[in-house]
Parts: C-alpha cells; sequence; structure tokens
C-alpha cells in the first residue's frame, strides 16, 4: 500500500512538473520572435470527478486551446486563501493581434444507469495584442459548468503570480504586462 501511494504521488509530482514553462534566472523565457499570453482556467461543476474547461484562441499564428480538469489541476493562492480548482497556462504563440473565441467545458451526467458526457460550448470575442518577448498577463476565465453556463472573466495576479513563484520559480516579472479579460461573454 505505501508502495502504491509513493508511486502515485510521484506521477502527480512529475505531471505538475510537465507543465512548467520554461524558466531563465527566475523569468519566463520565450522563443525568438515569439509572445505569449499568461492565463488562468477555472470552473465550477456538479460534478468533481469529470469536470474539464478550456478555452480557444484564434489569430495570426493558427489558434492554441488550452484545458484544465477540475479534479487533478490547482492553482496555488497564497496564505490561507482556497487555491484555485484549474490551471495557469503560459501559452507560446507568434507576435500578433488573437482573439478568445470560445470557452467550452464538459461533465459526466448518469441518468438512468447511464453515463454521458454533457458539453457547453461559450462564445467569446476577447482581443488579445502578443508582443514578441513579452507576456500578457489576461488574468482568469472562471467557466460555470452547471445548467446556465457562462464564463467570467476576473483579475487574479495575486494568486497566479504566487503559483508561479512557487511552481515555476518565477521572481522576475519585468517581461509581464498585465492586461486582463474584462466584459461578458458575446
Amino acid at each position: 500500500m505505501r508502495t502504491l501511494i509513493a508511486v502515485a504521488a510521484a506521477l502527480a509530482l512529475s505531471a505538475c512538473a510537465a507543465f512548467k514553462p520554461p524558466v531563465t534566472e527566475g523569468r519566463l523565457t520565450l522563443p525568438p520572435g515569439q509572445g505569449a499570453a499568461m492565463l488562468a482556467v477555472t470552473m465550477t461543476s456538479f460534478d468533481d470527478d469529470s469536470a474539464q474547461a478550456g478555452v480557444r484562441l484564434q489569430g495570426p499564428g493558427g489558434g492554441a486551446t488550452v484545458i484544465a480538469q477540475r479534479m487533478t489541476d490547482h492553482i496555488r493562492a497564497p496564505g490561507d486563501t482556497a487555491d484555485g480548482r484549474g490551471r495557469l497556462f503560459v501559452i507560446p504563440l507568434p507576435a500578433g493581434d488573437y482573439r478568445i473565441t470560445q470557452a467550452f467545458g464538459s461533465w459526466i451526467e448518469e441518468i438512468g444507469g447511464w453515463r454521458h458526457r454533457e458539453y457547453v460550448h461559450i462564445p467569446r470575442n476577447d482581443p488579445v495584442h502578443i508582443d514578441a518577448g513579452r507576456v500578457v498577463y489576461l488574468g482568469t476565465l472562471h467557466v460555470n459548468l452547471n445548467h446556465r453556463p457562462d464564463a467570467a472573466p476576473s483579475d487574479t495576479r495575486e494568486r497566479d503570480l504566487n503559483h508561479a513563484r512557487l511552481l515555476w520559480g518565477v521572481t522576475d516579472t519585468a517581461n509581464i504586462d498585465y492586461r486582463p479579460l474584462s466584459g461578458a461573454a458575446q
């Protein structure tokens, strides 16, 4: 039993390490000619075990999709504040103008012994500008996966920068521009 717990803990820690963005001398490191978007995706759902939420960005460099899992992903908050249920992403992208085109999510429902995955899509139209060599902080897009799905942006930089410092080793934020999303779904 102890071996099983040790293996599970090692897998969980290695999974967390797999999502660590490149950091050099305490600063997020970006490939030449690219910038990045820093975005937290969090969610609420009736089903904590199977819920997942994501966001889709579209722009000149193509697109990017990020997905967080409610059961396994957490954003480390400072002090006694509750951790965020979701994931903080650093999404490398070629410089240019992008749009967050949708938030989406899913969860499993069981009705009469049958299990099926329920899906929601929430249209968005949030402009995002990416500069080469810079990280644009967009805040959190919180996806509500209950029977009235929506996606609400908020500025959670204290929590998110705490997570970046503790788990990724980011101590120098000089290359991060703060432009949190605002507004309801479009």
